[in-house]
């Protein structure tokens, strides 16, 4: 037996403005040999066209993305007990918007696109944007800014099937609600597209690697979706969030992350 779910809001062209907020742990600055090494690869992969989608199914989709937070909801879950600053307890909601990217809301809400399922060529790729939401409200991110001013409109509908999975604390288990919306219906308040900074970005990016390393997913196989993100046409800046990193600059921090993470076994980096 089903459960209905609430109807969830995503802003489509929205300009949000937050309060400022740094990220709880030192993040090393990017060399410009880094940046410039990235700025090539996205641009080689660039030249090949755009990246490839491919349809899912409703049950593929859902049993992707629920995989994919199995997998790695206990490692997310003791790193944030383990950094003891952040919200530990997430819901994650699937939308039928097939765009690249994903949502963070209030009280743990992380929202992901079917366009994700439609661009990840495997599960290691979902659980990257899956762990970005979790790093997110881990280190706080998005309960630290303060809304100042909201702009934007509701986006289209929902016609499939959308995807509650709550991740309890220590990650023991998993729940797995879903409910068919009915076509037309307009998207309510839910989640909020929020804007970071670069900071905050970047050390979204290094937890999101250090939970997949923790959970041990392929990190090679993960990076797949850094660099379709990067690739995306008629957006340079597209991402998993609402961000000022460039795609070229998420992909090289993604990069030294990665490095710094195998170097450490696994570690957090110094807090502020």
């Amino acid at each position: 037996m089903s459960s209905r779910l609430p109807v969830l809001a995503v802003l489509s062209g929205a300009s949000l403005a937050w309060g400022c907020s740094g990220a709880v742990h030192q993040m090393p600055p990017l060399t410009s040999s880094q940046l410039s090494l990235a700025q090539q690869e996205v641009q080689a992969q660039a030249s090949e066209g755009p990246p490839y989608r491919h349809s899912v199914t409703d049950e593929d989709a859902t049993t992707l993305l629920r995989s994919a937070v199995e997998r790695i909801g206990p490692a997310a879950t003791q790193l944030c007990r383990e950094m003891a600053v952040g919200e530990c307890r997430w819901t994650i909601n699937g939308s039928n918007d097939r765009s690249l990217a994903t949502a963070v809301g209030p009280n743990g809400l992380i929202v992901i696109n079917r366009g994700i399922m439609e661009y990840a060529t495997n599960e290691e790729e979902v659980a990257v944007v899956v762990a970005y939401g979790f790093a997110h409200h881990a280190a706080n991110h998005y309960a630290s800014r303060r809304r100042t001013q909201m702009a934007g409109s509701l986006i289209g509908t929902i016609v499939i099937t959308a995807v509650s999975v709550v991740v309890p604390p220590l990650g023991m288990a998993t729940s797995l609600i879903q409910s068919a919306m009915e076509s037309g219906v307009n998207l309510a308040s839910g989640a909020l597209v929020a804007s970071y900074t670069k900071e905050q970005e970047r050390e979204s990016i290094w937890l999101a690697a250090l939970i997949l390393y923790r959970a041990g997913v392929d990190l090679e196989k993960a990076r797949v979706i850094v660099v379709t993100m990067a690739r995306v046409p008629g957006d340079k800046d597209s991402g998993m969030m609402n961000t000022q990193l460039s795609g070229p600059e998420r992909l090289a921090a993604w990069d030294e992350a990665v490095r710094q993470i195998r170097a450490s076994n696994g570690r957090l980096p110094p807090r502020k």
